[in-house]
């Protein structure tokens, strides 16, 4: 661990305890049957996302959609972008969002299909989310831990990677500090270049063996 001049921490390691998604500790609390519209979704934040954490999203609804859903997976996967609310709905899909409520409360009775991937689960209901927030470990936003790179890539078609100038990794550290939007960071000392990251993953052209991966938190 050391910390530049701005007070910035790094965690060196080649692993951290996982959920069975992502590199985070993450909780999550029920927060009701909500109503969703094809047409304008509730939890809307996959939108423009191809792929996440190895998942396929689904277009247009922006949802991942699989047979083993449950609470838990969807928790992991939307936790990929630190989104605050993820919803279940029509027992095996998924979805994250920013915010929720858009079309209003339904009654709970309208959210009671079961989990497909854990039947002791509640998943929604047709155009019915059962919506949850995330909320994830109190940590100092200045606190870098480096990941080995053995998750898969998110592919987005919206802009999700920024490069910015940096000579040295306390450089590229700062500039995702500096955003609060940034959920980590790739660097390379070969070419001394960053790319500051909106998902804790990397695209797979900055996945190789000359860019270390720092994950913000």
């Amino acid at each position: 661990m050391f910390r530049p001049a701005a007070a910035l921490s790094v965690l060196f390691c080649t692993a951290l305890l996982l959920t069975c998604v992502t590199c985070r500790f993450v909780r999550f609390s029920y927060l009701g049957c909500y109503k969703d519209n094809p047409s304008t979704r509730d939890l809307n934040g996959l939108s423009g996302v191809s792929k996440i954490g190895g998942f396929s999203v689904h277009h247009p609804s922006g949802s991942v959609s699989l047979s083993m859903m449950s609470h838990e997976l969807c928790s992991g996967i939307c936790s990929i972008g630190s989104f605050p609310y993820f919803a279940v709905q029509y027992r095996d899909e998924c979805y994250c969002g920013h915010s929720f409520g858009s079309h209003g409360l339904a009654s709970e009775a309208d959210c009671s299909m079961d989990c497909l991937g854990n039947a002791m689960q509640k998943c929604g209901g047709p155009a019915r989310n059962s919506v949850f927030s995330l909320s994830y470990p109190v940590s100092d936003n200045n606190t870098y831990t480096v990941v080995k790179q053995s998750s898969p890539p998110v592919t987005s078609g919206a802009t999700s990677v920024w490069p910015v100038a940096a000579q040295s990794v306390e450089d590229c550290l700062l500039w995702c500090s500096a955003r609060a939007d940034c959920r980590a960071a790739v660097f390379s000392r070969q070419e001394l270049a960053c790319h500051l990251l909106e998902f804790v993953y990397p695209p797979g052209h900055l996945s190789g063996p000359e860019w270390t991966l720092f994950v913000r938190g």
